[in-house]
């Protein structure tokens, strides 16, 4: 049996979100603030590996990834939406494509796509052995590990930003011996996805049977907004967002624009809604571009938190 640890924020349409590689379910306490409010029900969850979800005996492929949270969705009163952050989009597709039924809609923002060029570089990575995190003794260090994640936590760019402060406590995490070899072993196999084939994502992704809606991020040095062109190829009928002021993950006040365009595809993506003004970028993709919000009011405080563990065979 599979324990996942979850974090709820609103009641409503369950939305079960999936953070980044190595990242925990607080990350998404901001977007559970905005959803709430819009009858939205968010089950953040520690991924397998990380947070306060054990490691399991196995590689951390996506399809392994997927397999608790598959459980989790088909035990709730009604399909949920699948959001996913960077790896937690990748696993979010992963879902659609292995049991589209425990899903009504994904929302992918920014998702790591297995590359096609210099594929040669990432063959390397099976050399990326989850074992040699124990030859790693950062836990010799884990004060000043602490002290730096919670120096981070605290700058005044990030103190509002949930997503940039799970990433901060990252530093502090890999303190821990199993969340190393978690974030090495999900690493390699994210290097090793393989593109095309029967397993292959970019030949699976065509046969996408849910409403499906991408969001990335222009000032993105992570993922480029060549993936988007990609994933518009894959999937024609998929939403395209773009965020002209956000990035990856260190987004300062600007985590309220990532998080306001999340609240405001999740319904329309449930009600085939599409009809929005799209623009065509320098990359030729058509966006749904978002204005920045950062100088309009702030965003609701986040809602309070309730925690419970889910077991799931």
């Amino acid at each position: 049996m599979t324990t996942l640890f979850v974090r709820e924020w609103g009641t409503g349409q369950p939305v079960i979100a999936m953070a980044p590689l190595g990242l925990d379910s607080t990350a998404f306490a901001g977007v559970g603030a905005f959803l709430a409010p819009r009858g939205f029900r968010t089950i953040a969850v520690d991924l397998p590996g990380f947070g306060r979800t054990p490691l399991p005996d196995a590689a951390l492929t996506p399809a392994v990834l997927a397999a608790p949270v598959i459980e989790l969705a088909r035990s709730l009163d009604a399909p949920p939406i699948l959001l996913g952050v960077s790896l937690g989009g990748r696993v979010a597709l992963e879902i659609a494509l292995a049991a589209p039924d425990a899903c009504g809609a994904v929302i992918a923002v920014a998702p790591y796509l297995p590359w096609r060029r210099h594929r040669a570089w990432l063959d390397w990575a099976w050399l990326l052995d989850p074992r040699l995190a124990d030859w790693m003794p950062l836990e010799l260090f884990w004060p000043v590990l602490r002290r730096l994640a919670a120096f981070m936590e605290q700058t005044p760019y990030l103190r509002d930003d949930e997503l940039a402060q799970a990433g901060a406590r990252l530093i502090y995490y890999l303190s821990c011996p199993a969340t190393r070899r978690a974030f090495m072993s999900a690493a390699r196999e994210l290097a090793l996805d393989p593109t095309e084939g029967p397993e292959g994502l970019w030949a699976r992704m065509a046969r996408l049977a849910v409403p499906t809606g991408f969001v990335w991020c222009e000032r993105d040095q992570l993922i480029s907004l060549r993936f988007a062109g990609a994933a518009t190829r894959a999937c024609p009928n998929a939403s395209q967002v773009l965020l002209p002021c956000a990035g990856h993950w260190l987004n300062g006040p600007h985590h309220r624009c990532l998080a306001a365009a999340v609240a405001d595809l999740a319904p329309r993506l449930l009600a085939g809604d599409d009809e929005r003004s799209k623009t065509r970028h320098a990359s030729g993709v058509d966006f749904e571009v978002h204005a920045c919000r950062v100088a309009h009011t702030a965003g609701p405080a986040p809602a309070p938190v309730v925690s419970k563990e889910v077991g799931h065979a």
